[in-house]
């Protein structure tokens, strides 16, 4: 499937999320990170979803007009339930499945997830963040060459080829961190921390 149509199903799951919260008037959603977020197999689908905080006594009302906003739209609807808490699928025509899934003493969680997307052969952001290591791995070290050569009472010392190792953790971690740029982070620290410390071995 191309980029365009990944966008395409990605504007679709938010809608559809969208569409829910607004189902019901003061509905707030708490986002969680799509890592965290049960969604149907297979994993190469959009997911978007969150917490429903605080509804207390609502709960139940927040279930029925869920069920029969999306059954009238001619969606099919599962609600199971109470056991170990209350469990309604809707299932979308168009592929997309939304679930509101609540567990004993805890919030409901308000899922939505695109149609399974063909898994790509060349993943973009895992691509653009292995190049990105690629170079800051190569750079990184080499920068310190200017001011040992400006200084030479650097010169002879280590610490200054590891240097760029604060910045290159932090641009890492950071983008690991949030879900819609943990592939470039993958890739970024995998390329980085190869050839970083291969280029700063060499030269230190």
């Amino acid at each position: 499937m191309s980029q365009s149509s990944r966008a395409e199903v990605t504007r679709g799951v938010e809608q559809r999320l969208e569409t829910t919260l607004h189902a019901y008037p003061g509905l707030r959603l708490d986002p969680v990170p799509a890592a965290l977020l049960t969604s149907p197999p297979p994993a190469t689908r959009v997911v978007r979803g969150g917490r429903l905080p605080l509804l207390g006594d609502e709960t139940p009302e927040v279930y029925d007009v869920t069920r029969d906003l999306w059954q009238q739209s001619g969606c099919r609807v599962v609600d199971s339930g109470p056991g170990d808490g209350r469990r309604l699928v809707i299932e979308d025509p168009a592929g997309y499945v939304i679930t509101l899934v609540q567990h004993p003493g805890d919030d409901p969680v308000l899922t939505v997830a695109s149609p399974p997307l063909p898994a790509r052969l060349i993943d973009p952001p895992l691509l653009a963040g292995l190049l990105s290591g690629l170079a800051l791995g190569c750079i990184g070290p080499c920068a310190a060459v200017g001011p040992m050569t400006l200084f030479p009472s650097m010169a002879g010392l280590a610490a200054p080829f590891w240097a760029w190792v604060p910045l290159y953790l932090l641009i890492g971690v950071g983008s690991v961190w949030r879900p819609e740029t943990r592939r470039f982070g993958i890739g970024l620290l995998a390329t980085g921390a190869l050839v970083g410390v291969a280029v700063a071995w060499v030269f230190s």
